[in-house]
């Protein structure tokens, strides 16, 4: 099976940049290059070679599908959605990072 080419979308762009700034903060919050490295080429490789594998965000839209990356220790978990274009590339659409992941869990009671 052929790769398929995977672009990312300006709106999609804006919303990595607003998420991770470009250095890493004095906090620990991850940059755009940590994201890049790490999620973003995880989930742009998924994307590429099997978009059909993917989980469809509304049944039945196949066209739409997304790519669920689980927490890490930079990272709360993170979903990437994507679009497959007439042209049989693959756009980076849209993205969710849940940043208070890490906050809620250590809240969360040991039983």
């Amino acid at each position: 099976m052929p790769r398929r080419s995977v672009r990312r979308s300006a709106a999609f762009l804006e919303q990595a940049y607003g998420l991770f700034p470009e250095a890493r903060s004095t906090e620990g919050r991850p940059s755009y290059g940590d994201f890049e490295q790490g999620p973003l080429r995880g989930a742009e490789t998924a994307f590429s070679l099997n978009f059909e594998a993917q989980r469809e965000p509304v049944e039945g839209v196949g066209s739409i599908r997304y790519v669920m990356i689980p927490p890490t220790a930079l990272f709360g978990p993170i979903v990437i959605y994507a679009c497959l274009l007439s042209d049989d590339t693959v756009e980076l659409v849209s993205l969710i990072h849940d940043e208070g992941y890490w906050e809620r869990i250590g809240e969360d009671p040991i039983d």
